[in-house]
């Protein structure tokens, strides 16, 4: 009877472990940072891939009537090579697409721009990242919607897909 009772706290901590691991991979939270939504896109003048100057962001978007995606996007990103599809569909519907290759060499930005279909009018460089740090980026893709006065109403966390399209179809008012 003695080595029963022994046995229950073991019983007791075994128990707990699997109710903690249980809920601590059953999660259905996930961490999507968009303090950026309803403020300004900074305005932060970065080298333009297109021109070999500089460009910042808000004067770029400032020049189209309409919503603007903007894109950030890396070389070494296997996400961004599977939404790359996506990005080219959203261009052929008149989507206005700026890329942002963040931490990024720029020689491998054009490479990887030549080796897929380039979904973007203009492509800047952000390779140390502090374009991408004031837009509250945590990793690549990541996408945002932003209005021709500079203001970001819509961010998505992840890869656009398929399955994910429609939301920022939404968002910039395509069909």
């Amino acid at each position: 009877m003695k080595r029963l009772f022994a046995l229950i706290p073991l019983v007791v901590f075994a128990g707990l472990l699997a109710v903690l691991g249980y809920y601590n991979f059953h999660k259905k939270q996930r961490y999507t940072p968009d303090a950026m939504v309803g403020k300004s896109v900074p305005a932060l003048a970065i080298a333009d891939l297109d021109t070999g100057g500089e460009a910042d962001l808000k004067t770029l978007v400032a020049g189209y009537d309409k919503p603007v995606l903007v894109n950030v996007f890396a070389s070494w990103c296997t996400p961004c090579v599977a939404e790359n599809p996506t990005l080219i569909a959203l261009k052929q519907k008149g989507v206005v697409i700026i890329g942002v290759a963040w931490k990024d060499e720029p020689q491998n930005t054009l490479k990887f721009l030549a080796e897929h279909d380039n979904p973007y009018v203009r492509t800047l460089s952000d390779p140390d990242g502090r374009l991408a740090m004031e837009l509250g980026v945590s990793g690549v893709p990541e996408t945002y919607v932003v209005q021709p006065d500079g203001k970001i109403t819509f961010k998505i966390a992840d890869a656009i897909l398929p399955q994910t399209v429609g939301d920022v179809e939404a968002a910039l008012g395509v069909k």
